[in-house]
């Protein structure tokens, strides 16, 4: 029985050795894990300064985006209303200036209406009247025989 017993001892001592080393083997491993963790969780933290510098500047450029957008948006507005205003001034204008330009027109076609009947006429008729005794006198001073077809023709021309 001594000798079981020595036997189950060493086996206990060998399973507690074997047991100590896998734990030291697993506290080595954790250690190096912990290591590389570490080393990972400081890379990690220096990229993490410039990525946080990199989204406030996204944010402050898509904020000014947003606010540059909203003020072409009101300029265009803007802009959109003058060009109606100055649309319909210059149909209104444009109206007025047709209406003008026909009342000129047929104020300059009045006039020479009225012109012709008061200078153009009497002065036809006058120049009519001066040939007319011209020939008069001619034919009857001076008692030209003409055939009567040239005579006609002369006529007609006189009276048109």
């Amino acid at each position: 029985m001594e000798g079981l017993m020595t036997l189950f001892v060493a086996l206990t001592a060998i399973a507690i050795i074997t047991q100590a080393g896998v734990l030291i083997a697993i506290y080595l491993m954790s250690k190096r894990l912990s290591e590389q963790v570490e080393r990972f969780m400081g890379d990690t933290r220096e990229m993490m300064l410039p990525i946080r510098s990199i989204a406030e500047n996204l944010r402050v450029a898509s904020a000014n985006l947003v606010e540059i957008g909203l003020s072409a948006r009101d300029q265009f507005r803007r802009v959109e209303a003058m060009v109606a205003d100055t649309g319909e001034a210059l149909h209104i204008q444009l109206a007025r200036f047709d209406r003008v330009s026909q009342d000129v027109m047929d104020r300059i076609n009045e006039t020479v209406e009225i012109v012709q009947d008061s200078v153009v006429r009497p002065a036809r008729e006058v120049a009519a009247l001066a040939k007319g005794l011209s020939r008069g006198f001619g034919a009857f001073l001076f008692r030209r025989s003409r055939s009567t077809v040239d005579q006609a023709r002369q006529d007609e021309e006189l009276f048109i």
